[in-house]
């Protein structure tokens, strides 16, 4: 079989998982069509949940390969830059300045992950520069959230994914596995039930 499908030698757990977070980024998709932002929403948080468990069962399980690392980064670029935009498109519109400030984020979610692959991924650092993307998308989604539901102004959106998209390339290092990323999946998990409950 891999000789006429040569990609298929790369098959494995961590590599399903991640596959699998790219099929909730397209049901994602469907609710976006369907006018339903709670169902996006909770797609995204799951897509969310397949990029922390990847890279874990990579590490436990002694899968790391660097077709792993650019089928994750097309998958969060995917899922985190482009989904978003998607989301304000539908449920906010999208006037000059929020559309400038969505094509800014996509461009700095867009970099991040290219500089991640050729620089922390290949030298085996123990911690991220500038935040992930997935960390981003949290934050952008929860301006979108409170736009809709709350009325306010879309001008908090434009500020979210201006500041996002400059904290995805700065200098400033976040350990892995460290205690800002265990706050900010709480952030997550609270954010996802408040959807839901909603």
């Amino acid at each position: 079989m891999q000789k006429y499908f040569p990609a298929l030698q790369y098959i494995n757990i961590p590599n399903g998982v991640t596959s699998l977070g790219l099929m909730f980024g397209v049901a994602a998709c469907y609710y976006i069509s369907a006018g339903s932002l709670r169902g996006a929403v909770g797609m995204v948080a799951l897509a969310m949940l397949m990029d922390l468990l990847d890279g874990m069962l990579a590490g436990k399980l002694n899968q790391q390969s660097r077709f792993g690392a650019y089928l994750d980064s097309f998958v969060d670029f995917f899922v985190c830059c482009i989904i978003p935009v998607m989301l304000v498109y539908s449920f906010v519109g999208a006037s000059l300045p929020l559309y400038l400030a969505m094509a800014f984020y996509c461009m700095c979610g867009m970099w991040r992950l290219a500089y991640y692959q050729i620089v922390t991924a290949t030298e085996g650092q123990t911690f991220f520069t500038g935040m992930p993307v997935p960390g981003g998308a949290l934050l952008v989604s929860m301006s979108i959230w409170i736009v809709v539901h709350y009325y306010v102004s879309e001008w908090l959106s434009v500020a979210v994914f201006a500041l996002t998209g400059l904290l995805m390339i700065s200098y400033f290092r976040l350990e892995k596995y460290g205690l800002w990323q265990k706050a900010m999946w709480l952030l997550g998990i609270a954010f996802f039930g408040l959807v839901m409950a909603s």
